[in-house]
């Protein structure tokens, strides 16, 4: 019986061992790649986890501080060791969820909770427009309560131009729509075939048109769009803005922009993408790719922009996007660059995440401003 209760607890102790050094290992990437954040595929993983999860990741390091007490408690020497390296990576994830919560207040139930986006349960769904193989395309609009007319906010996916779908932000949406916007989520033609680029702007600003056209029946503002979106929906936000000023599309004049992580420059995608949007290679196709390209489009006409970032976006480099930043801003376009620390590209997925909570009354904040709409 002593024997068998001596082999019980050595297995014991193994597993408790094992566990908490794989545990850490698993840690410890994260941990390292949040520090280093263009070490290969660490860095990746880092920042996608601290984007999106710091909270479970700090959580994930207190519990490899327990694993290794556990361990050191029934007999493993490297216990402690565990310990004392979680304790030490737990304390970094604790800072980087501070520095991407800073001065703004969260709702850490949410944090740990609210991992995707909620359906925002929009309240009507539209036929606006077919792509030109007669499909039919389709807008989600969002509704305020209360009397209007309200400003409208048309939201336009991301997905590299090939992919997405128009609810990709719907808990957004429907946040925005809770305080004073309509919201209109676009869904815009996608390839097979190609090109889409043009085409994909044209139903960015049909949408936008169809707003116009609604205005009195849905209690809308005209005067009062707004064009946003994420990833390369926001570029397409930025693009499509750029050809309705300049008269290139039919379509109302935006009164701002909000683009969170914009590809700026259509000559750095990768060339699949380039054959998808412009038929080509950028190299064969300047009018197109300048037309695409927020970096070729800057004019000092433009409305104000918002830019939101991930400061370790692996997809959108962020020193790219800094640049137009500086950029719009040198052309005395109104607007400021919002970055959040240790994050990559859609951070802002989970509705909870840190970085959508501490974005979101910012954006709230730039369109009170620039459409007038006060934030509660």
């Amino acid at each position: 019986m002593i024997a068998e209760d001596a082999e019980g607890r050595r297995v014991l102790v193994w597993m408790v061992r094992a566990v908490g050094i794989v545990w850490l290992l698993g840690v410890l990437v994260v941990a390292v790649g949040t520090a280093a954040p263009r070490l290969p595929v660490i860095g990746f993983l880092g920042s996608f986890v601290t984007g999106q999860y710091p909270l479970h990741a700090a959580l994930a390091a207190v519990l490899g501080i327990g694993l290794g007490a556990a361990g050191w408690a029934l007999g493993a020497r490297d216990g402690a060791v565990v310990a004392v390296i979680a304790l030490i990576a737990a304390v970094a994830l604790v800072a980087v969820f501070g520095a991407q919560t800073r001065g703004v207040r969260i709702d850490w139930w949410a944090a740990l909770t609210v991992v995707g986006q909620p359906d925002g349960h929009p309240d009507r769904t539209e036929q606006y427009a077919v792509d030109e193989l007669g499909r039919p395309l389709h807008l989600d609009l969002y509704r305020p309560a209360g009397p209007g007319p309200h400003p409208v906010l048309v939201w336009v996916h991301g997905g590299s131009w090939v992919r997405g779908e128009r609810d990709d932000r719907t808990a957004l949406n429907r946040w925005l729509a809770d305080r004073g916007h309509a919201v209109v989520a676009v869904e815009y033609r996608l390839p097979p075939p190609a090109p889409v680029g043009e085409g994909q702007r044209r139903d960015v600003a049909a949408a936008a048109a169809w707003a116009v056209a609604h205005a009195a029946e849905e209690d809308l503002d005209p005067g009062r769009i707004v064009l946003a979106g994420q990833s390369a929906g926001a570029t397409l936000a930025l693009s499509t803005t750029a050809g309705l000023l300049a008269g290139e599309l039919p379509g109302p004049r935006p009164r701002a922009v909000v683009a969170y992580y914009p590809v700026t420059d259509l000559r750095l995608v990768d060339r699949s993408l380039q054959d998808a949007v412009l038929g080509g290679r950028a190299a064969q196709r300047p009018a197109q790719t300048r037309a695409g390209s927020p970096v070729d489009l800057v004019r000092p006409d433009l409305p104000p922009t918002l830019l939101v970032l991930g400061a370790a976006d692996h997809f959108v480099l962020p020193d790219r996007v800094r640049t137009y930043d500086r950029a719009l801003r040198a052309a005395g376009v109104p607007g400021r660059l919002v970055e959040v620390p240790h994050a990559d590209h859609v951070f802002d997925f989970p509705f909870g995440s840190p970085g959508a909570q501490a974005t979101r009354p910012q954006v709230a904040a730039f369109l009170d401003e620039h459409v007038g709409v006060r934030t509660p």
